[in-house]
């Protein structure tokens, strides 16, 4: 078993260490004297996450648990290790191995139904509040016109929040560089 890569990383305090190899035709997760090997064919998808300076790909072997992958290592206490260059080193030689051995979904992002959700409660929050304005007499103008102008609003702040985390597929030699850590 030739290794081409390894990285280890513990994606909360509570963790353990999680090492993942890459061999030549599969993916070997070692965690807690555990370990499961997942042939490359049998990887259904890759999503690359980012939130400020924590990056994650999440892989979704076929009909099992998905394997989150940060670029984190928490260590005693609530110190953490910055891992980042090993990260996307890592990443990228997981996406050339993919490339050829397999053919999963590759995505960037948010997911697009966290994302469906928070509108639904933005737009529901924002109807209750005009709702409670007209009935404290403090709505200025028609009920339903405010609700629309603080639903625009707050659906406005939703989308400007998420800019340039919106979900998309891309293609394994171009990985999105603002899902990497530079």
């Amino acid at each position: 078993m030739k290794v081409s890569a390894e990285y280890t990383f513990k994606n909360s305090i509570s963790d353990k260490p999680c090492t993942v190899i890459l061999t030549d035709y599969n993916l070997i997760v070692q965690k807690g004297g555990d370990e499961r090997s997942i042939p490359y064919a049998n990887i259904a998808s890759v999503r690359l996450c980012r939130s400020r300076k924590r990056f994650t790909a999440v892989i979704q072997p076929d009909g099992q648990v998905p394997i989150t992958i940060s670029n984190q290592f928490y260590l005693s206490g609530r110190e953490r290790e910055d891992r980042s260059r090993q990260y996307a080193t890592f990443v990228r030689i997981l996406h050339f191995h993919l490339k050829d051995k397999s053919a999963p979904e590759y995505v960037c992002g948010k997911h697009l139904h966290s994302l469906i959700i928070w509108a639904c409660i933005l737009v529901v929050l924002s109807f209750a509040l005009a709702f409670v304005l007209e009935y404290l007499n403090l709505n200025p103008i028609s009920t339903w016109g405010l609700a629309l102008l603080i639903s625009g609003t707050m659906l406005m702040i939703l989308t400007a929040t998420s800019w340039g985390r919106f979900p998309n597929i891309y293609k394994p030699d171009q990985i999105p560089f603002q899902f990497l850590p530079q």
